[in-house]
């Protein structure tokens, strides 16, 4: 059985604490500060963005760290901003959203807040995916990830 807590909440045999736009975000823990890891499906084949807080080259987005950490993430083809993520003690991940707004995510160590939604002590059991948040910034708990994370 695969326990962890993350953000104030226990997730038991859930692999996926947070997934948006048929991202996944997957947080390990780190030394000193929590690792995340971005991959999504490209064909039927999963593919990295970030892998344990470092940018992953690859065809469709253009990832870029800066010297403070921030890891921005862009389509290649349009140059529209999809997200951003801040590795550390507060986690923090900005998603761009339809119409040019956006959707903060703050990770601390007791607490998630996702949006005006906040989410403290609570247990997701079996559910692959803990938090999703869909295009228009709504949210779903508890939700299946798709088979090509499961190969």
């Amino acid at each position: 059985m695969l326990e962890y807590r993350f953000g104030g909440n226990t997730f038991i045999n859930c692999s996926v604490p947070l997934a948006f736009q048929g991202r996944y975000f997957i947080i390990e823990p780190g030394s000193p500060d929590p690792l995340v890891s971005v991959i999504f499906d490209f064909q039927g084949k999963p593919l990295f963005e970030i892998l344990k807080n470092e940018p992953v080259k690859n065809s469709i987005t253009t990832v870029a760290k800066s010297p403070n950490g921030f890891i921005t993430v862009a389509d290649n083809k349009t140059g529209r901003f999809l997200f951003k993520v801040r590795p550390g003690a507060e986690t923090s991940i900005v998603f761009g959203l339809i119409q040019g707004r956006t959707l903060k995510a703050r990770i601390k160590d007791r607490i998630m807040i996702i949006g005006n939604a906040t989410f403290e002590n609570n247990t997701f059991n079996g559910c692959s995916a803990g938090v999703v948040v869909r295009d228009d910034g709504s949210m779903e708990i508890g939700a299946p990830i798709p088979d090509f994370l499961l190969k």
